[in-house]
C-alpha cells in the first residue's frame, strides 16, 4: 500500500500496483531539522567571476592596479601580482561591477551574497516503485542572484548514493532499492556559496509501501523507458496429420513445442563519466588556488642627521664623548676642566623596513600568499584530490 510518511506521522493512502494507469502521490520524507554549511566554486582559467560572497576574482591577468566600479557604489582598487588570482572583497551583493586593470576594462561581473536556505522537503512515491519526487521551498536571500542550482542526494547505509543537479524547485530521483530506507537531501547553491540543506528521513522502505520486489520494479522501470518488454510466448503450429483411412481412437496428443522464458537480472553500472570504485563510482579534479594578498600601513622611526660637532668645556663630565682633562693652563689655579666633542644635527622621520614576509608595495606593505580553493559544488575535499562520488544505477539485462 502507499503510504504517506511525514515528520511526526505516518497515514496510509490507497492501494496502488505496478502498472497501473493512475497513482496518487504518497509523501515518504519530510525535512525535520536545520544543518548550516557554506562552499564556494572555484576559479578556473583566465576569467573574472562573481564566485566569493561580495567578492570577485579575477585569474589570467597580467598584473597591476585591478579594480571594480560601479555607479553609486564605492570603488574597490588592489595592486595585483602577475599569474596569480586576485580578489576584489567588500562589494555590495546583487550589483554589477565593471572590472578594470590599469584603467581598462576587462569585463563584467554580478556579485552576489549568500544563497537562502532550502526548507520543507517533501518526498512522494510515483506510479514507478523504484522513483520518488521531490519537492521544496527556497527562501531567497537578497543579492543571491541567479540561478540558483540544487544538488539533491539520497542516501542509504552501505550503499552508494544517488545524486542529481537542477535549477527546479522539484526533480525526480530514479533507480532506487526498494529494500532501502534512504534520507533525502537537497542543497541550493550560486556561484559563491551554498545555503543551508533541507533533509527528509524515509520511516518505511518502498518495498514495504507498495508491495512490489525489487526485480519486478526495475524490469518495469527499463519497460517505461523504452527498453522492449518481455516477448510473449506464442504457440508454434503443429502439422496437419495425414490423412487416416479409418478413424482412430483416443489418438495421442499432440506435441507441444517448448519455448524458452527469457530470463534477467540486475546489474550496477558507473554513471557517464565516473570511475568504478568498488562499491561506488568516483571522479576526482586537481586542487586549485587563488591569491590573497595582505596590506599593513607604513610605520616610522626617528633617525639623528649630523651637520658638524661643537666642543664643550666644564669642571666635570656633561655629555659627549670625553677625552682628558684640560692642560691649557695647569698651573693658575683653577680646578683642571674637561672638554667634549658633541654633534650638531637634526632628527627626521625615516620609513621602516618591511616586516618579515612583506613587500614595498609603494603605498603600503604588502604580502601574497596561495589559499586553496573551496571545492566545487558536489565535491569533497579528500587531503590530495577533489573527489565526487556516485551511486552506480541498476540496470536489468537478459541472462
Amino acid at each position: 500500500m502507499k503510504q504517506l510518511i511525514t515528520t511526526g506521522a505516518i497515514a496510509t493512502m490507497c492501494v496502488i500496483f505496478l502498472g497501473s494507469t493512475t497513482a496518487t502521490a504518497a509523501t515518504i520524507a519530510q525535512e525535520p531539522a536545520q544543518t548550516v554549511i557554506a562552499l564556494a566554486p572555484s576559479p578556473r582559467g583566465l576569467e573574472v567571476l562573481a564566485n566569493r560572497i561580495a567578492a570577485i576574482s579575477v585569474s589570467g591577468h597580467a598584473g597591476g592596479v585591478l579594480a571594480a566600479q560601479a555607479k553609486g557604489h564605492v570603488t574597490r582598487a588592489i595592486k595585483a601580482t602577475t599569474g596569480r588570482t586576485a580578489l576584489l572583497t567588500q562589494l555590495d551583493a546583487g550589483t554589477r561591477y565593471q572590472v578594470t586593470m590599469n584603467g581598462k576594462r576587462i569585463g563584467f561581473a554580478n556579485v552576489v551574497g549568500q544563497v537562502g536556505a532550502a526548507n520543507e522537503l517533501t518526498v512522494q512515491t510515483t506510479d514507478v516503485a523504484s522513483e520518488v519526487s521531490l519537492t521544496w521551498r527556497h527562501t531567497v536571500n537578497k543579492g543571491e542572484g541567479s540561478p540558483v542550482m540544487y544538488t539533491i542526494s539520497a542516501t542509504a547505509e552501505n550503499f552508494p548514493p544517488l545524486k542529481t543537479v537542477t535549477s527546479e524547485s522539484h526533480a525526480v530521483l530514479k533507480g532506487l532499492h526498494l529494500n532501502l530506507k534512504y534520507t533525502f537531501t537537497v542543497t541550493p547553491s550560486n556561484s559563491a556559496s551554498t545555503g543551508r540543506i533541507s533533509t527528509a528521513v524515509m520511516k518505511q522502505t518502498l518495498q514495504e509501501i507498495s508491495g512490489v520486489s525489487n526485480e519486478i520494479a526495475m524490469a518495469h522501470a527499463l519497460t517505461s523507458a523504452g527498453t522492449p518488454a518481455k516477448p510473449a510466448i506464442q504457440p508454434v503450429a503443429q502439422p496437419a496429420s495425414p490423412p487416416q483411412s479409418e478413424p482412430t481412437l483416443n489418438p495421442a496428443p499432440a506435441p507441444v513445442a517448448v519455448v524458452p522464458q527469457p530470463t534477467y537480472k540486475t546489474i550496477y553500472v558507473c554513471p557517464e563519466s565516473f570511475t568504478d570504485a568498488g562499491v561506488m563510482c568516483q571522479k576526482t579534479s586537481a586542487f586549485t588556488f587563488h591569491s590573497v594578498t595582505t596590506t599593513s600601513p607604513y610605520t616610522y622611526h626617528l633617525q639623528f642627521i649630523q651637520t658638524g660637532s661643537h666642543t664643550d668645556f666644564s669642571s666635570s663630565p656633561n655629555g659627549g664623548t670625553y677625552y682628558t682633562q684640560d692642560q691649557w693652563n695647569p698651573s693658575d689655579g683653577s680646578p683642571a676642566g674637561y672638554y667634549a666633542v658633541n654633534p650638531d644635527g637634526y632628527n627626521t622621520s625615516v620609513k621602516d623596513s618591511p616586516p618579515a614576509g612583506f613587500t614595498d608595495g609603494g603605498g603600503n606593505y604588502t604580502k601574497t600568499v596561495n589559499v586553496k580553493d573551496s571545492a566545487p559544488i558536489g565535491y569533497a575535499d579528500n587531503g590530495a584530490l577533489w573527489i565526487m562520488t556516485a551511486a552506480k544505477l541498476a540496470k536489468v539485462v537478459p541472462v
